[in-house]
């Protein structure tokens, strides 16, 4: 025993001293003649994350904790690892046990929130960040990330005291700069905010943060109508995550993806709805509604408004079709949706239906489901609920597409497509014409709303939007923006929703009629069929 002893500390000394691969080598000879030796594969784990080796590390830490539930440096390495990976739900636990250890809760809770943040659990991360700062009031991350939060959540002025705290702490923390000048342009300061950008970009960064520099000044331009420069800055950020981001290319065989976008539609136009098998009618009362279309269209400025209704519930950008898409549409399955049983169909109703109740913070009598992309699914909505209401927003294509190009989005599902204007208005194209071919085939209830006019007559559009619903008038929808300054907003539009109406983003593709030139193609049938001006 006193043998493996001084091994496992020779093993330790590597490890401190860097040489995480002479920790490995002592850690399998000891492995091999022992496999249920828990500090080896500690200190092996340990070595494998040293070293870049992620999923070994996680291999070997995953049977220390909670095997050994007092090792929380296992704990917090695990969870570290977990979030680096992505599994995000699976860090939780770890990280959790080892926040409870004194000597690790500062470290441990800076990852919890960070998980916290990347599974939309905005409050929850920012509850850890004022922890950490309860302890540490110069911890500059912490400061910088929760204000970059408040920000997110429209609380401007908490913001700007935490981010000139973390500034204090550290004056070039990337963060807390990259907030400083959201702020000062969110206060009409973009001038200020622009040189504050441009100060930053002469410092060496990643390529990713290097790209959101760039959007943030293109968006400092655009405020200043400076419309070349700013096209040219977003075209910078766009170019270099399209290159350099792992993700940074649309996969065209995904649930989003331009191949199954053609091959949906292809398959809708031999199977129309017609022909389908009968539906059984939906006998629940409570039916959802489903609030769809093209991103950058409006959608979130209608959730808003609809949310401060005190019988409606919005349920955000969030897959609840996903285990009935997986089941009925991916792949071959799709061959078998159009002659579904009455029995299989409301098991895949009662799977939706199941999915959307976890998500549900009320009982309110109405429910919204919005996710915009929905549009591409209006046959499987029509499958399962045939008497369900649809809300489609609609906007110019030319601003739409625009809009979509300029903005900063979570690169998943088919938002890679918008890192180039040609590829997003081939996207625009492909998908309204899948829609377009539901639309022509469902029987369900649509309401088409058309951005501008919900901007320049918002009451009477609301108003006719509820009568469509069924549902009784309320002067809150009037005051929806006091209620969504109290929101987390989960969406790029946080910034606007909040702003009094205002018309600036009307045509603005008239500014940008250069660079859109090789869109007028694919997109002139569009802005004819939804009667939008030609110029």
């Amino acid at each position: 025993m006193t043998g493996i002893h001084q091994q496992l500390r020779l093993a330790a000394q590597h490890l401190q001293s860097g040489d995480g691969l002479g920790c490995q080598m002592i850690c399998n000879e000891l492995l091999s003649n022992d496999p249920q030796l828990l500090p080896a594969y500690n200190l092996r784990g340990l070595a494998a994350a040293q070293r870049g080796e992620h999923a070994a590390a996680i291999r070997d830490l995953s049977r220390v904790w909670p095997a050994q539930a007092l090792n929380k440096q296992a704990a917090l390495w695990l969870g570290r690892l977990y979030r680096i990976q992505g599994e995000y739900l699976q860090a939780l636990a770890p990280l959790e046990a080892a926040a409870a250890e004194n000597m690790l809760q500062v470290d441990a809770r800076y990852e919890l929130a960070r998980v916290l943040t990347r599974l939309r659990r905005s409050n929850e991360a920012q509850e850890q960040y004022q922890l950490i700062l309860a302890l540490q009031p110069a911890h500059a991350d912490a400061a910088a990330n929760l204000a970059f939060l408040l920000e997110r959540a429209n609380r401007l002025a908490d913001a700007e005291v935490l981010v000139d705290q973390a500034l204090q702490a550290d004056a070039n923390h990337f963060m807390a700069q990259l907030t400083k000048a959201t702020l000062e342009r969110r206060k009409g300061l973009a001038a200020q905010a622009q040189g504050r950008l441009e100060s930053q970009l002469q410092h060496k960064h990643s390529s990713m943060n290097e790209s959101i520099l760039l959007n943030q000044l293109g968006q400092c331009l655009l405020d200043q109508q400076d419309y070349p420069e700013a096209f040219e800055r977003f075209a910078q950020s766009n170019t270099l995550l399209r290159e350099q981001h792992p993700l940074g290319r649309a996969s065209d065989q995904g649930s989003y993806g331009l191949n199954t976008i053609a091959h949906l539609e292809d398959w809708l136009k031999q199977n129309p709805p017609r022909h389908w098998s009968e539906s059984p009618l939906d006998t629940d009362p409570q039916k959802p509604v489903f609030l769809v279309g093209f991103p950058r269209s409006g959608t979130t400025l209608l959730d808003q408004a609809l949310s401060a209704h005190p019988d409606i519930e919005v349920l955000e950008e969030y897959e609840f079709f996903d285990e009935v898409r997986r089941d009925w549409v991916d792949g071959s399955a799709l061959q078998s949706l159009a002659q579904m049983s009455p029995q299989d169909q409301l098991t895949a109703r009662q799977q939706y239906r199941q999915a959307l109740q976890k998500r549900r913070r009320s009982n309110k009598a109405c429910v919204v489901d919005k996710l915009p992309l929905n549009l591409l699914y209006l046959f499987l909505i029509h499958r399962l609920f045939p008497d369900a209401r649809i809300l489609f927003m609609l906007r110019d294509p030319r601003d739409v597409c625009l809009s979509c190009y300029f903005q900063s989005f979570d690169l998943q599902g088919a938002m890679p497509y918008f890192l180039d204007l040609q590829d997003t208005g081939n996207y625009y194209q492909a998908a309204m014409s899948l829609a377009q071919s539901s639309l022509d085939g469902i029987s369900n209830p649509v309401y088409f709303q058309r951005y501008e006019q919900l901007v320049s007559n918002f009451e009477p559009a609301i108003h006719a939007m509820l009568n469509f619903l069924e549902l009784p008038w309320s002067d809150e929808v009037l005051n929806y923006r006091q209620k969504s300054e109290s929101r987390v907003i989960d969406t790029p539009s946080y910034q606007q929703v909040t702003r009094p109406l205002y018309p600036d983003s009307i045509g603005r593709w008239r500014h940008f009629s250069l660079q859109m030139e090789p869109l007028k193609a694919r997109l002139s049938p569009w802005v004819e069929h939804f009667d939008y001006p030609a110029n």
